[in-house]
């Protein structure tokens, strides 16, 4: 099988299955219909990276925080509520927006998903896109776009074991039923505690040497879809179902002198989605829907300290989400039109119980609703060149504000223009560029995290002006990606430390204009016909008003050698390095975060088969030499874990 670790997204994005770059077979119409943004003949998207099949498999992600790690310019850091969440180029957490076969993943009432609870084997490939997205993703995906995209052929199942009570579970699998398709998958992810890699850098509320305080996990996930045709209509439902409970480690500097560390515990965290994606042919023209209903709740407990014996409040989350996409494709002459309208209403209801006395109070509703609407025209040029420019409006609105200040409905327009050109054989130059808007989620308005932050309703909007081009050269076993790159935000959402009542607080405020530039690079060298040899990184300078922004560091690169002498036989190495950064004390100063680097390593072997399916044996060994990284402060990545499992079908 020919063996490609790291996929340009402009063949990626594609209706292919493949891991061959010619040909590829395309998939069923149920699984067309299913992608947000499909690259069609003629349309300029921007810049991106994808990974898709044996890819995945090499790298034995146990869940989609894990497979994104090492594409260039994408980061994957816990925050201080321990959720993994994307980052694009360094961008703040709720830029990037998620999205799971066609809809919108992230949860409204916080503008984000935690990614480490989503598990990978239920994903076929995904796609990164980043800079000014297409017009269907809507607003508030200001600095990319991550696409996941649910298994749509063949049939896999793991298990692995591990360090400190890991446990890792899960099967997927397409079935033909007759003119309809069933994929059912099942996952279920567990760990005791996460392991320590440094002692010394953890001085407060670290009991034991080897296991990080209150960081344990149990996720157990379902998915179910099914797809087929009713005449010219192609049709596809699905359902996403995960059932969690979590530890969230304590700031390891949170001095309860200066500011009160966390010392939270999540219960109960659920999470369903229900999603229908519809495709009709009309003549010449095309039309997609993609409708989706999404429940959540959580339940978080705040102790005393870190004992964790002592309730000190509770609060409770429900939320309900309703919204749908409708985009119409049709042609213009020699232009390709292409228009969308897309809207989401989202209810949120919060309760928060002090201990004691334990008495449940009224709860506070809220209510988001933002709609977008917007055309993109596919130009032809001639000579192999191709234009997409786009144009729309994006409006979001507060109803309901529970016991705060009501809130003026706020929208701005939305435009880009992406240029495709391939001066020779093997070489393609995309130019793109544009603007997209962020409208400050509920949370980020109203939340106050249980007294942690100090709310500041009068938080405006985002506006991001972005500026990209992508050079991709391939010749014999080279394949070179080259991505500078450029953004300008105004009113960007940050944090700052506010001194209340003898209490540090922190609060999100509007920061002066913001600048972040730099490079993406990416190199694939064919050492031999099963060695390849993959490097990637990125570079980055990111300030406000001539002080850096946090937790963005200045370079992160990644060396991988990946050998595959025959079909499921795959050994695999990776060293990651992450530059020093800057972050925000408790006490308001910023400090600066130290460089680190870490060793991972993967095998799979195979010995026998079922039926027609091979059975691998498989092993990962995690930072492998116990390297430090500390994304933030306080709150340093795990040390070594170690795995061996096994692993049919694939």
């Amino acid at each position: 099988m020919p063996h490609r670790v790291l996929i340009p997204a402009a063949i990626l994005a594609g209706p292919a299955v493949a891991q061959t770059t010619a040909g590829p077979p395309a998939l069923p119409a149920e699984a067309l219909i299913t992608v947000t943004a499909p690259a069609t003949p003629g349309r300029v998207l921007s810049p991106g990276v994808g990974l898709r099949g044996e890819a995945l498999l090499d790298r034995q992600p146990r869940s989609i925080a894990d497979a994104l790690r090492g594409l260039p310019g994408v980061s994957i850091r816990p925050n201080s509520r321990g959720e993994s969440v994307v980052r694009v180029r360094g961008a703040e957490e709720r830029q990037t927006q998620v999205f799971l076969d066609g809809a919108p993943l992230s949860v409204p009432w916080d503008g984000r998903i935690d990614l480490g609870l989503v598990p990978a084997g239920l994903i076929g490939r995904l796609t990164v896109r980043k800079g000014a997205g297409a017009i269907e993703y809507g607003a508030n995906a200001v600095a990319g776009v991550l696409d996941l995209h649910s298994r749509d052929e063949g049939i896999v199942g793991q298990a692995q074991a591990g360090s400190l009570g890991l446990v890792n579970l899960s099967a997927a699998g397409v079935v033909p039923l007759g003119s309809t398709r069933l994929t059912l998958a099942a996952a279920h992810q567990a760990q005791g505690a996460v392991p320590v890699a440094r002692l010394s850098a953890l001085p407060l509320f670290q009991a034991d040497s080897d296991r990080r305080t209150n960081s344990d996990l149990a996720a157990t996930s379902l998915f179910a879809g099914l797809g087929g045709t009713a005449g010219t209509l192609a049709w596809r439902a699905s359902v996403l179902h995960i059932d969690a409970r979590r530890g969230i480690a304590p700031e390891s500097d949170g001095n309860p002198a200066i500011a009160a560390p966390r010392f939270w515990r999540y219960p109960d965290w659920t999470l369903t989605q229900a999603q229908l994606a519809l495709e009709l042919p009309l003549g010449d023209a095309k039309a997609r829907a993609t409708l989706w209903r999404q429940w959540f709740g959580q339940t978080i407990d705040a102790y005393r300290d870190v004992s964790y014996s002592s309730l000190r409040s509770r609060e409770d989350n429900d939320d309900d989400t309703l919204g749908g996409r409708l985009t119409l494709t049709h042609g213009l002459g020699p232009v390709q039109l292409r228009w969308s309208l897309s809207g989401q209403i989202a209810d949120h209801q919060q309760a928060e119980t002090a201990f004691p006395p334990g008495t449940v109070p009224a709860p506070l509703r809220f209510r988001q609703t933002v709609v977008s609407g917007g055309v993109e025209a596919d130009v032809p040029l001639g000579g192999g060149s191709a234009l997409t420019l786009g144009a729309g409006y994006d409006q979001s609105a507060n109803p309901r504000t529970g016991d705060k200040p009501a809130q003026p409905v706020t929208g701005a327009a939305t435009f880009s223009a992406a240029l495709r050109t391939t001066p020779a054989a093997g070489l393609a130059l995309t130019l793109s560029a544009g603007r997209r808007n962020r409208f400050p989620s509920a949370r980020e308005l109203f939340g106050e995290a249980l007294g942690r932050f100090l709310a500041n309703p009068g938080l405006r909007p985002e506006r991001a002006w972005l500026a990209d081009a992508e050079l991709q050269w391939q010749t014999g076993p080279l394949t070179l990606t080259l991505n500078p790159f450029w953004q300008r935000g105004e009113g960007t959402i940050g944090q700052r430390v506010v001194r209340l009542l003898n209490a540090s607080l922190r609060q999100r405020f509007n920061q002066a204009a913001t600048t972040s530039y730099g490079v993406d690079a990416a190199v694939q060298l064919k050492l031999a016909r099963r060695l390849t040899l993959e490097l990637t990184g990125t570079a980055l300078d990111a300030s406000a008003a001539g002080q850096p922004l946090v937790q963005r560091p200045a370079h992160e690169l990644m060396a991988a050698i990946d050998w595959a002498p025959r079909a499921a036989f795959d050994v695999r190495a990776e060293l990651r390095h992450v530059g020093p950064s800057r972050d925000l004390a408790p006490d308001g100063r910023l400090v600066r975060l130290s460089p680190g680097t870490e060793l991972n390593l993967r095998g799979r072997l195979p010995v026998a088969h079922l039926g027609k399916a091979p059975l691998a044996l498989t092993a990962a060994l995690d930072n492998a030499l116990n390297g430090l990284i500390t994304p933030q402060f306080g709150l340093p990545l795990p040390g070594r874990t170690v795995r061996f499992g096994v692993i049919v079908g694939g």
